[in-house]
């Protein structure tokens, strides 16, 4: 039930089909250039379920096998479980420095926000509601890395949305499932996932045929991944310490009559389903507050690691954004705490609030631009004066390189590396990719503030006030 890291690469060369941005067509996605680096970074994941030191974190016991698990696949049903499923997220984000939005620990949410739902699902079909119970177990007994697949073509807004072509839909029902057409967009970390789990969530005005939630193996016959191109060069070396891990990749899933079975279907052509993104969702939704508040550390932990370097640290406007940088990171747990304390049951599964989640990632997703900006002011020239190894070898001017740039305490060469990461947490190309992927990560800030404005727990506190001054305010006729 548990692989290793080896035993990951092995799972993913099951025939594919993946078109990189060269064009070619990859055969094994675990030793193409493109996709390799990604790859071994999350198979080390994968390793850290058999080290002692990782596995109390990656592993428990699952009640009904008695065997050990991927805690991936858990279901929090307690308070406890939400902190286990939590220190999981931790391991993963500081092994990743929180630049893979879609950690193996991540996918299973998808199908877990199902669970919650399962009610409403069994209210149509008791079948699909059975499907889940399976498909978690399945992904509990294969160790299986998921991906989500929610949002929906970027095409032209001139066509209604029954229209599009491009729109993910059944276009033959079958007595034993339902043949797909079309896309799904920004699949992230599909190429290296087993399976990925398509809901129709975020599509108003979705016809029948494109109302299903179900989950695909990422090797069936007719589905194929386009890969967008890399922002890491292939071949970068361990002079640049976070982009030497890879990028996480982002693909167009193009379904050529994809057929799936009765068994991998959890809804269809159900409009109820329509309106349920933020209570399906809402477990995946914590996991990425989660995470941002892990990052969020690591990027205070470089602030500091900076202004040491640097010998910067006594200077009272640098301190101010070192404090601003460490409160973001506080402000961030309080959220996710809070949002574990005002937990809810929902069908046996325990779901983190919703109220604090949300405004949570509003303030992670509106804080991380300004802090990036922080980091890269506290450097100074440090992000420009960066140099190779073959600089610092080279015979003409390498000893006076050495000589001339240290840093506070460490060498040149150290102080070099230091800038280098800063370098590809801040400004690389990789960097900018994953501050565009936070900013729009499961809904953009517009409609985060749009669905906290909606929200109902405002009222008493209205209601308070008007009290006080004895005011009736009637509605508008």
């Amino acid at each position: 039930m548990l692989k290793t890291g080896d035993e990951y690469r092995a799972s993913l060369r099951d025939g594919r089909v993946v078109l990189a941005a060269d064009g070619s067509h990859v055969t094994d996605v675990t030793t193409h250039p493109q996709f390799r680096d990604a790859v071994d970074t999350v198979a080390a994941l994968y390793d850290m379920q058999h080290r002692p030191e990782t596995a109390k974190a990656a592993v428990y016991k699952d009640e009904e096998t008695g065997e050990l698990a991927s805690r991936a696949w858990q279901v929090p049903r307690t308070k406890d479980d939400l902190i286990a499923r939590r220190e999981l997220a931790r391991l993963s984000t500081y092994h990743t420095f929180g630049v893979f939005g879609r950690p193996p620990d991540y996918g299973s949410f998808n199908a877990l926000g199902l669970l919650s739902v399962a009610d409403r699902i069994a209210s149509s079909s008791t079948e699909w509601a059975r499907n889940i119970d399976e498909f978690i177990a399945w992904g509990r007994a294969n160790n299986a890395m998921s991906s989500d697949i929610v949002a929906d073509v970027q095409s032209d807004r001139s066509v209604p949305t029954a229209q599009k072509p491009g729109r993910l839909r059944c276009v033959e029902e079958r007595k034993d499932g339902l043949v797909l057409y079309g896309a799904k967009p920004c699949a992230s970390g599909a190429v290296h996932s087993h399976v990925g789990t398509v809901v129709t969530l975020l599509t108003p005005g979705a016809d029948p045929d494109a109302n299903l939630f179900c989950y695909v193996p990422l090797n069936a016959p007719g589905l194929t991944m386009v890969a967008r191109e890399p922002v890491i060069m292939p071949g970068t070396t361990a002079q640049h310490p976070l982009d030497v891990r890879g990028e996480e990749p982002d693909s167009l899933l193009v379904f050529d009559r994809v057929f799936v079975p009765r068994e991998h279907l959890f809804s269809f052509r159900d409009e109820q389903m329509l309106g349920l993104y933020h209570e399906l969702g809402a477990l995946a939704l914590w996991h990425i507050l989660a995470r941002l508040a892990y990052k969020a550390e690591i990027l205070s932990g470089t602030a500091q690691v900076i202004v040491e370097v640097l010998g910067t640290e006594n200077i009272p406007q640098v301190r101010d954004a070192i404090s601003e940088i460490t409160a973001y990171a506080t402000a961030l747990h309080a959220f996710v705490l809070a949002a574990e304390d005002t937990a809810a049951p929902a069908n046996g599964v325990l779901v983190p609030s919703e109220r604090f989640v949300t405004a949570g990632r509003l303030h992670s997703v509106e804080g991380y631009p300004r802090v990036l900006q922080l980091l890269r002011e506290i450097s100074g020239q440090g992000l420009i004066s960066r140099f190779t190894e073959r600089h610092f070898a080279d015979g003409s001017v390498g000893e006076m390189l050495k000589e001339f740039l240290p840093g506070t305490g460490v060498s040149a060469e150290a102080k070099n590396r230091v800038f280098n990461f800063v370098w590809d947490l801040t400004c690389g190309a990789n960097a900018m990719r994953v501050a565009l992927f936070e900013n729009v990560n499961a809904t953009p800030p517009a409609a985060m503030r749009a669905r906290i404005y909606g929200s109902p727990y405002r009222r008493p506190w209205r209601d308070f006030v008007l009290d006080h001054l004895g005011v009736d305010i009637r509605p508008n006729r």
